[in-house]
Parts: structure tokens; sequence; C-alpha cells
């Protein structure tokens, strides 16, 4: 058989006036194949015989595994048991010849677009856009990565777009939350794509594992999730198109003076495109058919509006749950059980089971602590110097003023700071924490440092004779932590007599040769006891001849 280099030899001899017999001495070869080879083009492939491979023979059988989902190992026992023509070859083969047919079929059914159209509420398809380094044009601002949750009703196409900083669970559920605010209602089914924030992963039967978060926000709000098959974005095609025409129509050729006008300008966008503009796919104003779909969509519950996220939380050995690196109190008899948590905007809420055990503020920082003090009475019992602590960390958290008040307290009058921080803290809980607050900026201007000040400036911002007394305040000072009052009521008119007479905080701070000379005759120290072998809250201590 010639190949392409002797069919041009051939071809040039006889353009040089050889005859055939002579090219064919020259090419050695027969001169009946020189003389077929001058009538045919030079590159002329050489044929090919058509044979089956081993594992081709079976291509109809193996299309009708797939049918029947039989696992490639079972296909190669299969074909090796074959009556007619039983597979010799080796098994990698085989596979590899079963992987290229799977892929075919894989790659055809992609290849073709089915449309489809949804009922009245039926489909809400939701997913994210990102768009990476937005400048607004204010000065001084950095580029910044945005990202833009999209949702659109398969029916009428009414659209709903929210640009967001990040794309966590939370963020996720409240957007999705808005969107049905905005709709006026829940559709029957939401689709998605994969993402971690709902779906985990599949199961052995390729079926989705839903997060947790996800799938009770389904259960509460009634709708159903459903996911695309992986890689099968095609399968939520209307909100595909969304995201498209969001970076196409919105973006493109627009510029953002900060946030707000970001924010701003999107309300503006998805008024025109929901009630004026004329949707491609159904020639009509997206509001118009959604007046009507909006009639088949399930009821809002009645807490959508500030809809308490679901999370399961364990509680640490501090007593604590942490959420976003942050840690929130529970009772100390709940340490290590498991319990629900409701993520409200700006509260959390912890269950155990259906009774309500904690209510925190939530905080916004990293690693903040929010402690109600009240949380750890009982560990207080075995541990009274807690009962300090945590008082005055519950304290200084009130306001930058009281923080300094209590710092100051803490520095100059370390011997009783245990028995002021505990009158403070009782005081601030029976009269408020405004009232509190405001008491103790009152007495930090005037340098009245003591809980005694903030007795009497209490008494007399309130005057009304029934102000809180020093005996209605607890003092835990025993070992045991057990309450103990100062032994006399004051009322107002005494307690404002009292702070007139009471000499300026310079007065009652001693020098520093006076601690020396006490210090110096500390082996001449005798105490003044009540009870044999105890020392009570407030004893005198005197240095023989060291005054």
């Amino acid at each position: 058989m010639l190949n392409t280099m002797a069919r041009s030899t051939i071809k040039y001899l006889k353009k040089l006036g050889y005859s055939n017999a002579q090219i064919a001495e020259i090419v050695q070869n027969d001169p009946r194949t020189v003389a077929r080879a001058l009538l045919e083009p030079a590159d002329k492939a050489p044929a090919q015989r058509e044979r089956l491979s081993s594992v081709a023979i079976f291509k109809e059988q193996i299309e009708k595994w797939f049918e029947q989902n039989l696992q490639v190992k079972r296909m190669l026992e299969l074909a090796q048991q074959d009556h007619e023509h039983p597979y010799r070859g080796k098994p990698t083969a085989f596979y590899d010849y079963v992987r290229q047919l799977r892929l075919e079929r894989l790659t055809k059914g992609r290849q073709m677009a089915v449309r489809f159209e949804g009922l009245p509420g039926e489909f809400l398809q939701i997913d994210w856009g990102e768009i990476r380094r937005l400048q607004f044009t204010r000065i001084g601002s950095e580029p910044q990565t945005w990202y833009f949750f999209c949702a659109r009703l398969k029916y009428s196409r009414f659209m709903f777009v929210s640009f967001q900083k990040d794309m966590v669970e939370e963020t996720l559920v409240r957007c999705l939350v808005e969107s049905f605010l905005l709709i006026e209602g829940v559709p029957w089914v939401c689709t998605t794509d994969n993402m971690k924030t709902v779906v985990l992963r599949r199961d052995e039967f390729n079926q989705p594992v839903w997060n947790p978060v996800w799938e009770k926000l389904a259960v509460e709000f009634g709708f159903h999730p459903e996911a695309c098959a992986p890689a099968s974005g095609n399968q939520k095609g209307a909100v595909e198109n969304l995201v498209k025409f969001t970076e196409n129509n919105f973006l493109a050729g627009r510029s953002f003076y900060d946030e707000a006008d970001l924010h701003h300008q999107l309300k503006e966008w998805l008024h025109t495109v929901n009630f004026e503009r004329v949707c491609q796919a159904t020639e009509k104003i997206p509001a118009t058919l959604w007046l009507k779909e909006k009639l088949h969509l399930g009821k809002l519950p009645d807490n959508a509006a500030d809809y308490g996220m679901f999370q399961s939380l364990v509680v640490n050995r501090e007593a604590t749950v942490t959420f976003h690196n942050n840690r929130y109190s529970v009772p100390s008899s709940l340490v290590s059980q498991t319990l629900t948590a409701r993520i409200h905007r700006q509260r959390i809420k912890l269950y155990r089971g259906a009774e309500l055990v904690a209510d925190h503020p939530r905080s916004f920082g990293r690693n903040q602590r929010v402690v109600e003090p009240e949380h750890y009475e009982k560990a207080f019992e075995i541990k009274p110097r807690a009962r300090t602590m945590v008082y005055r960390d519950w304290l200084v958290k009130l306001s930058p003023v009281v923080h300094s008040y209590v710092a100051f307290l803490c520095q100059k009058q370390r011997a009783t700071m245990a028995v002021q921080i505990q009158q403070l803290y009782t005081l601030a809980r029976q009269i408020g924490e405004a009232e509190f607050v405001a008491a103790v900026e009152l007495a930090a201007e005037q340098e009245a440092f003591g809980v005694e000040y903030l007795m009497a400036l209490t008494s007399n911002l309130k005057n009304t004779g029934s102000a809180p007394t020093f005996s209605s305040i607890p003092v835990y000072s025993g070992r045991n932590g057990s309450p103990e009052t100062t032994p006399k009521a004051i009322t107002v008119d005494e307690a404002a007599w009292w702070l007139s007479q009471l000499p300026g905080q310079a007065q009652v701070a001693r020098p520093l040769d006076h601690y020396e000379i006490l210090v110096a005759n500390r082996h001449q120290l005798r105490f003044e006891f009540n009870e044999p072998g105890e020392a009570t809250v407030g004893t005198n201590i005197v240095a023989e001849g060291g005054r």
C-alpha cells in the first residue's frame, strides 16, 4: 500500500517524462499500482478496516444496562459471561469504554434545553451573584467585593435583588424572608443550586442532605426545598437570567456615590423592571401577573418580619454558648446541654425544649461576652468571689463613665471592693440602668466615689421618700456567700444631709506616709472581733503606737 510520499514521487517522475514501467522499476512497485496511483490524489488516506473492539460489541447491551442502573462492575461480569462472544479483554479497557459512553449520554442530555413554565405561586428560584472591586465615587472609598441575592417567581417573573457583604447562612435566610415579604406570600417550592448553606452533601441515593437551618426555615414557612442536580444550573434558568440581567442592565454603566446610593438606585431599578417594563419571556409586565400569582401563595408566619433563625448550640463549661465568636450566658445548671437558639436581628433567645432560658441583646463585635449575672447565682454559693467579679464585669459595660467610676473604687477602696461592687450592682438593678448611669455621671462630676454617695444622689433625684435604703441592699460577705446588711437605714432627708456633710475624696484618701507607718508596724496590729474567730465587714484595724 502506497503512502503519501510514494504517491508524490510517482507523480513527480511522471512529470519528468518517465514511463509507467520506468517509474515502477524506480519505486520498486507493480506498474498497475503506479497507474492507479497516478489517477488518485497524492494525499489519499489509506482505507481503514472496520473492526469492532471486543468492548464495542457490547455497546447496545451497555445502553440497556444504563437504563437498569447497573454498576460498571456488574456490567463487566455480565459481559464476561456472555454465551455468544464473552469478553476476554482487560477490565480497565471495559471501564474506560463504559465511562466514555456515560459521558456522551450526559453531554447529549445537557445540550438539549427543555423549557417549561411554572404554575401561579409554584416556583421561586434563588441564586447569588458577585461583583468584585466595586468602586464608589465618594472620596476615600476603597474598591469592595459585593454579593447580590436574586430571587424570581417563575410564573410572573417578579424579581427581588439585595446587595450584601457576605453569603453566610443568616444573610441567605434574611434575604429570602425579605423576598417573601415583598411578594406578600410563600411559594410552594424554593429552587436553589447546591450551595453549602442549603445542601450539606448528597447521600448514597444522590438525594440532598439539607442544612438544618434551611430545613427548619422550610418547615416553619411551609415551602418545599428543591435543589438542582449537580452542575445543572439551567434547571433554574429564570434566576440565572436575573443574575446576568442585574450585571448587564443594573450594574453596567452606573456609578454609585456610596452604599446608600447603591441601595437607592437598586430600589428604583426594581420598581421599573417589576412595574413598568414588559418581560421578554411573558410579553407582560411582571407586576400584572404577580397580582394574580400572589393569590396562590402561602400565608406568611406571624413572626416573618423578625424571624428567629434556628441554631443548635452547646453550653460550654463556662455556662455560655458561642455564636459568631461571641459568648452568651445561660443558667449554670445547663452546662454541657444542647439548646435551641433563635437568632433575631437584635436579640438572641435560647430555649431548652419549649422553655425560654435566656434572652440577650445581640452583640455584633468579636470575642464579646454578654452575661446575665443571675444565671450564675447557684455557682456563687460555691464561689463567692466570682459574684464580685461577675457583677463588676456587668457594671463596667453599662457606660464608659461607669467603667471609670468602678475602676477608681477598685483601686482606691480595695479593702471594701466586694461590698461596694455588690451594693452598686443591687442599686443598679433596683433603680434601673438608665437612672443608675445618670447618678454615676453626677457623682463622678462631684468627685464623690462610693455607693453611699450614689444612694444619697439617687434619693435626692427621686425625691419620693421611698428610694432604696442601705438596709434593702444585700451584701454578700461570708465564705458561703450569705447576705448581710448594713446596720442602719437612711431616709431621704437623712441621706441629703449626710451627703452634704461627707468630706471630699481628697480628704478621704490618706497620704502615702500613713500607709508606710501602718506597714512598718504590722507586727503590732490587733483586730476587733464581733464573734470568736471571725472578723466582720468594716472591722477597725488599730496600729498601737503607730498612729
